[in-house]
């Protein structure tokens, strides 16, 4: 992915881009965080806990995850919810 098209994530962008395992109702917990304005404590707690799992064993995925969450306070930002 591009600098630019870093730039230009949306949030329906990014949930589609997340694990299948949260894609199970009409209604997914991170819109619920989403719109009750928790998001970002969320996306914090979420990236010091994949952070902190590499201390015993380094992960691509969990790198990937924290990648993912901070894509989310990206958007948020854009959104000018910060």
């Amino acid at each position: 992915m591009s600098k630019k098209d870093q730039t230009a994530l949306n949030w329906e962008s990014l949930k589609r881009d997340g694990a299948d395992h949260y894609k199970t109702g009409l209604v997914e917990p991170i819109d619920l965080y989403h719109s009750g304005g928790i998001l970002q404590p969320f996306a914090i707690g979420c990236i010091i806990k994949y952070a902190y799992r590499q201390r015993e064993s380094l992960s691509v995925q969990d790198c990937d995850k924290i990648i993912h969450y901070t894509q989310m306070l990206k958007c948020l930002a854009q959104e000018g919810k910060e």
